[in-house]
């Protein structure tokens, strides 16, 4: 068989499911019904035809009177995908990781979706996925449960590019009502974000928001309280870059401007902070007691005063002084008697 990758193997496999159930039920299937149905263009779907044809000799006739497609053979089958022994170990490592999420929203396709790999590989793997992974535990992370409703609502509108109102409870407990153009989703720590242009207030109808950056804001999902869509669509500008949006920020909160940060952790948790990913523009540079300086540009603050109150007392802020100082009033802060 000539290489496949594994989502055209499984798209074949779909098209020739199509065509045996319409060969069962005798309403044979064209290549815009098996198009419509695994939702790709019909031209992808005449391709995939065409390699089963001339190069696996699968039995597909086509009917003209009926006008759809038919197998002359119903005991015929796809040669069987084969995977090598890293792909196995992959796969079952994949299984496990996904039970850290389970009961939340990456829990609802992708477990139906691996079930569905492997029921392809039945009788073609002959390893025990499960004896594989037993000696591997990988912890469950802390996260917020989510609402599937609400969540699956907030994705439909990310995707639809449709307005949506919702009622959203702010960190500080305060209820308020806004109107969301949403751009994007963000998972972080545990959390299900969106991000997009906001309004304030409960309107009948949306007014045109600026298109300027400073009108962003950030949602996390589990604090939606009630939502519904608008049936209004927009157009996300073109200068909006999920990847840059959050890279310029620490964590999932970002501010206005861009500053330099220069960071010295002690040799205690040198090795530590070293062998880890912290933010894309870092950069660490080791000294002769055995200390790092970390630095790294962002537009974040509020996470950023977090983690490092995290790392007390073995990180000291070098620059800027504005930071070294918010980080001296929130120690201070914590020490003060009532």
């Amino acid at each position: 068989m000539k290489k496949l990758s594994r989502p055209q193997y499984c798209r074949m496999r779909r098209i020739l499911e199509v065509i045996r159930r319409g060969t069962e039920s005798g309403v044979y299937p064209s290549a815009r019904d098996c198009a419509r149905e695994l939702e790709v263009s019909w031209r992808t779907v005449m391709r995939d035809l065409d390699f089963l044809r001339d190069d696996e000799a699968a039995p597909i006739a086509y009917d003209a009177s009926r006008k759809g497609f038919y197998l002359t053979d119903q005991t015929w089958q796809l040669p069987p995908v084969t995977l090598s022994a890293e792909e196995v170990f992959a796969f079952s490592v994949g299984r496990k990781v996904l039970e850290a999420f389970e009961g939340t929203p990456l829990d609802l396709g992708m477990r139906s979706m691996l079930n569905k790999i492997a029921a392809s590989l039945q009788g073609n793997v002959t390893v025990d996925l499960e004896c594989m992974t037993d000696h591997m535990t990988i912890l469950r992370e802390d996260h917020v449960l989510q609402d599937r409703e609400t969540w699956g609502v907030v994705a439909g509108c990310v995707d639809r590019r449709e307005v949506m109102r919702i009622r959203y409870q702010r960190f500080d407990g305060e209820t308020k009502r806004y109107i969301l153009a949403p751009y994007h989703m963000f998972f972080h720590h545990g959390n299900w974000y969106v991000v997009g242009r906001r309004d304030t207030g409960w309107k009948p109808a949306v007014r045109e928001m600026g298109g300027r950056e400073e009108n962003l804001a950030m949602f996390a999902v589990s604090r939606i309280r009630s939502i519904e869509g608008t049936s209004r669509h927009f157009d996300v500008p073109e200068w909006f870059h999920p990847r840059k949006y959050i890279e310029q920020g620490f964590g999932i909160v970002r501010g206005d401007k861009t500053f330099r940060v220069r960071l010295l952790f002690s040799k205690k948790v040198a090795t530590y902070i070293k062998e880890r990913h912290w933010h894309p523009t870092q950069r660490i540079v080791e000294k002769r007691d055995g200390g790092i300086e970390l630095s790294l540009e962002t537009a974040g603050w509020k996470e950023l005063v977090r983690w490092i109150l995290s790392w007390q007392p073995d990180v000291k802020v070098i620059s800027p002084k504005r930071l070294r100082d918010r980080i001296r009033e929130k120690m201070e802060e914590a020490l003060r008697e009532e």
